[in-house]
Formats: C-alpha cells, structure tokens, sequence
C-alpha cells in the first residue's frame, strides 16, 4: 500500500513539473531565428490534393491569398504522387485563376511560369485510385528579377 502511495504523490509531482515547464515555455518569449539561405525560393503556397474515391474524375478548389505581391512570381510545381512513382493519379489538370496551367496530364513532375495575384483561385482536376495524391507548389522564382 505504501508503494502505491508512493507512486500516486510521484506522479503528481511529475504532472506539476511538467505543467509548470509548459506554462514557463507558453510564457517566454523567443526572438524569430534568423533566416538564412536554404538553396530553395520561398514559397508561396503548397497543398496536397488526394484524389476522390471510387476512382472517379473530382475537382477541387482553394482559394488563397498572397500578401505582400512579390515581382516577377512565379514557378508552379506539380508533384504526382510521393515524385517516385507510389500514390499517383491516373490524370490531373491544374487551373489558377481561370487560366489552365497543365492540360490533362499524368507526369510525374511538372512546372510551369504562372503569375500569382494577391487573391487566387486554384482549380485541381483528379483522376485516381485510393491514397493517390497530387502535390502542388507555387514558389518565387529566383531567375525573376526581384
């Protein structure tokens, strides 16, 4: 009975300690890191699209929104599946902002100049089977002047 006792008052200390570190950690404030050069443009925006069940054609859309505008702007990505061949659909179109990006395709990896406005549209059109999944990625484009 006495290491039971023991245990439940361990317990409990150990649940104040650790509440206590979290309120500490919620309390202090960090300064931003630094950034630095990754190799890699900002992106602008990124998103998983999966594929509707049953294997039937699905269009998605999401809107979103860039703020501040950036120059020049921008490289849109398309990512078939994982990009080595596993979840991949069948078919896929990509629409931003009316204006039809990729035709129906089934690439792997595609890219295409796209201009982004402050608010955007994006129009993703699937075909697949289940868990298969297209990744998009609008990024800066660090051949644009800034």
């Amino acid at each position: 009975m006495h290491s039971d006792l023991s245990k439940r008052i361990g317990f409990i200390l150990f649940a104040c300690l650790i509440s206590t570190v979290i309120v500490q950690a919620q309390e202090t404030k960090v300064d931003a890191p630094k950034q630095t050069f990754t190799g890699y443009p900002p992106s602008v925006y990124m998103h998983f699209f999966l594929a509707c069940p049953g294997g039937k054609p699905c269009t998605q859309m999401e809107d979103f929104r860039v703020d501040p505008m950036p120059k020049g702007c921008c490289v849109l990505t398309v990512t078939n599946g994982d990009g080595g061949g596993t979840d991949e659909v069948n078919s896929y179109e990509v629409f931003l902002n009316g204006q039809r990006v990729f035709p129906t395709g089934k690439a792997r990896n595609a890219q295409a100049a796209v201009k982004v406005l402050q608010d955007n549209i994006l129009k993703v059109s699937l075909t697949g089977g289940p868990h298969s999944k297209v990744f998009i990625l609008i990024a800066y484009d660090p051949r644009e002047p800034k």
